[in-house]
């Protein structure tokens, strides 16, 4: 990202300097940025678009070259210029002393006051159709060109053919270089978005078999499912649902790749959890949006409505008056869910809330794809929007799926840009730390009410490199006797624990640049440029953002604590998993956790901030990180620890998680040892450094990687909001 200089506020009025910026801005728009003939012998290189599964082992040829490739998206920069201006325009919106707080702008605006100039698009949509393409959608904030094609043309214009994958026996298409271009075009194209059909993961993990029963036999204790009654009761939502602050009037999209098997399971989940009687204004409605930024397919059903089915009912047990809507485009090269944003945003009334349960490393997915996804997220605030994305659900090794890792310290390159607010996952920990009958009930309440009161929380991690994990068994966290190598590893295995599964946190470090090893962090690349909103107490000066911003319970039961769901599509699963008609004891549900959960709660979160406050707000992350700047001082504030449980501070914003860590199991890969400490032994624990250990990473006092500023009392957020926003700091996006 650009730094600036500071900006001389007692000069002009901030009126005169916003409309300044805007003036500016426009002028630079009309600029032209390609001035060289288009020679395509003076070509280069698209560095840091050719995926991690791209390699040799998995090559099965090319593709015919008749092959259709649909849907494919140039993405095109601003100059370094314009992209200064934007952001600063951006600071100016979510500035409360500003003359253009809250004035927010359409993704037309957009393109008019910051995009390229039409004449320089028109030279790529000209060599674009010269190359034998169909030149389709140009988005109205100018980030994006929409082509058609074959596989034939594609290896013609861009030299990149793309070759048939198997991979883990599944069948790809993919690049397997980096594809080129004319030099000429490369001020203004920054790459082809994607040239495989490799898809990001969803973010929710099934139901743990059972916790960790080496101590005494087994952990003791009952398996509690958590419903919409429990959520109230355990981050206090209750006070404000009593005042009628229930999401009434406000609209929560989720975007999928998928639509929703059966809108009936959502009626279900509401009238089983007692919300449909007593609040009766909550909905769901499916669409396929179809703007003026993208080709949206009517995506049908597939395996990810699983993902699609969690959404809707954590979103509108969060904000039960709420009008939910999931919003599913069918994949392209692109993800689908992107689709739904890019047409949503062109709408005359966007969403102003939309979470994303989905996630794909920065390694993964390259140089121009972080970059459409950072414009996309980019609009979407300046047009108002807060846009909630799940952290992840691989601890701090994003590029390895919850497995072992092998790629070392990696984040989501779906939840690591400036504009959204990353949404990490807890656990409760009232069965690690002996006090399950002291936050559970043993029998159900109104609506399957068990929850007595907020209780103790820990990252949630289900490896075997944990702390929490470790002290609880009784074992070392690294070394031979650890929990990971006791018995040659068979202890963990047996137990669900090999494996880097929790809630994903760390640094960005692959937003821009090339991998030299593909997966991994390396070569020349570098991470976003820390917000000057991310300064907090416990928030690192490493330079670049970091990740999550706040978190909820996502734990999946590795200590008996999980979430239900209603899904009854017979495609999903077995009657074992839950995955039957949903009957009226939701014990018998299909049981979750992961980010994909705790991402439309703070949704949810958001919508009942917005009821109250009457207006949208954007790029939430600068009142929230004003909020935990209030509540956590230089210090940190002991008052706020989550270790307290019920005897916490009543008047917390966020409970302060202290207790654990997200450090994974690792182990060395095809290409060496990435940020895993082994040891000398085969399991090792993913830690900053090779030769020491430097866990990656604990839970610390205020911010911290595990769990941002921590999870939520949803009543002290919402109602201290106002007062939050007015203490906001005229800033840019980016740290000055």
């Amino acid at each position: 990202m650009i730094q600036h200089t500071t900006r001389a506020v007692c000069t002009f009025s901030l009126l005169s300097l916003a409309l300044g910026y805007a003036t500016i801005a426009h002028s630079q728009s009309r600029s032209r940025l390609l001035v060289d003939a288009v020679d395509d012998n003076d070509r280069v290189a698209l560095d840091g678009n050719t995926r991690t599964e791209a390699i040799a082992a998995n090559d099965h040829g090319r593709v015919s070259d008749d092959t259709p490739l649909n849907g494919l998206q140039v993405v095109l920069r601003r100059s370094a210029e314009s992209e200064a201006a934007f952001q600063d325009y951006i600071g100016e919106l979510h500035n409360p002393k500003s003359a253009l707080f809250h004035k927010w702008l359409t993704n037309s605006a957009i393109g008019e006051k910051f995009g390229p100039s039409d004449a320089d698009i028109a030279v790529v949509k000209d060599w674009l159709s010269a190359e034998g393409f169909h030149v389709g959608l140009v988005s109205p904030d100018k980030t994006v060109i929409e082509f058609d094609g074959d596989a034939g043309h594609l290896a013609s214009a861009f030299h990149a053919p793309v070759h048939n994958l198997v991979v883990n026996g599944r069948s790809h298409i993919a690049n397997m270089t980096d594809p080129s271009m004319p030099a000429a075009l490369a001020p203004l194209v920054a790459g082809i978005a994607k040239l495989n059909d490799f898809m990001p993961r969803t973010l929710n993990v099934h139901r743990a078999a059972s916790r960790p029963s080496i101590r005494n036999g087994n952990a003791g204790g009952g398996n509690n499912f958590i419903g919409s009654a429990d959520l109230a009761t355990i981050y206090n939502f209750n006070p404000l649902f009593a005042a009628g602050i229930t999401g009434k009037g406000q609209t929560i999209v989720v975007v999928e790749d998928t639509n929703q098997y059966s809108a009936g399971d959502f009626t279900i989940f509401r009238k089983v959890m007692g919300l449909s009687r007593t609040y009766p204004y909550g909905t769901l409605t499916q669409v396929n949006p179809s703007g003026a930024a993208a080709t949206c397919s009517n995506p049908g059903d597939n395996s990810d409505d699983t993902e699609a089915a969690i959404d809707v009912d954590w979103a509108t047990s969060a904000a039960p008056n709420a009008a939910i809507v999931s919003a599913a485009c069918a994949n392209t090269v692109q993800f689908g869910g992107f689709l739904a944003i890019a047409n949503l945003l062109t709408e005359a009334t966007p969403p102003k809330i939309v979470s994303i349960s989905y996630g794909e490393s920065e390694p993964e997915d390259g140089a121009a794809e972080n970059l459409y996804i950072n414009n996309l997220y980019e609009s979407a605030v300046a047009e108002g929007v807060s846009v909630f994305v799940s952290s992840g659900d691989e601890l701090a090794a994003a590029s390895d799926n919850g497995n072992v890792a092998t790629h070392g310290i990696a984040v989501s390159g779906f939840t690591s840009t400036p504009y959204d607010i990353s949404v990490g996952g807890t656990d409760l920990a009232a069965e690690p730390l002996g006090e399950l009958s002291t936050y559970f009930s043993s029998a159900n309440g109104a609506n399957f009410l068990t929850a007595l009161s907020y209780g103790p929380e820990i990252p949630w991690n289900d490896s075997c490199a944990g702390s929490v994990v470790a002290d609880y068994i009784g074992l070392p966290q690294v070394g031979s006797s650890s929990v990971c190598n006791y018995n040659g590893g068979a202890l963990a295995a047996d137990n669900g624990l090999l494996n880097a599964t929790g809630g994903s946190g760390g640094p960005s470090s692959c937003a821009t640049g090339l991998a030299t090893t593909r997966g991994v962090v390396s070569g020349s690349c570098a991470g976003y440029a820390k917000p000057s909103w991310q300064s907090v107490f416990g928030n690192p000066a490493d330079g670049v953002r970091d990740i999550p911003d706040v978190s909820l319970m996502a734990g999946n039961g590795l200590w008996g604590i999980y979430y239900a769901a209603c899904i009854s599509n017979p495609k999903d699963g077995t009657a074992a998993q839950g995955f039957e008609p949903c009957g009226p004891n939701p014990a018998t549900w299909a049981g979750f956790g992961g980010t994909s959960v705790s991402s439309p709660i703070w949704a949810g979160i958001q919508a009942l901030v917005n009821q109250k406050t009457g207006q949208s707000w954007g790029n939430a992350n600068t009142v929230l990180y004003s909020l935990g700047n209030a509540e956590y001082g230089e210090s940190g504030n002991s008052a706020c620890n989550s270790t307290l449980g019920n005897a916490i501070g009543k008047s917390c914003v966020f409970n302060d998680v202290t207790l654990g860590d997200n450090a994974g199991a690792c182990d060395t890969g095809k290409n060496g040892t990435f940020n895993c400490y082994l040891d000398g032994v085969k399991y090792g624990i993913l830690s900053v450094s090779d030769t020491t250990e430097e866990e990656a990473y604990p839970a610390t006092p205020g911010w911290d990687f595990p769990s941002g500023l921590g999870t939520a009392n949803a009543a002290n957020v919402v109602n201290a909001w106002t007062a939050a926003a007015a203490t906001i700091k005229p800033a840019s996006i980016t740290e000055k």
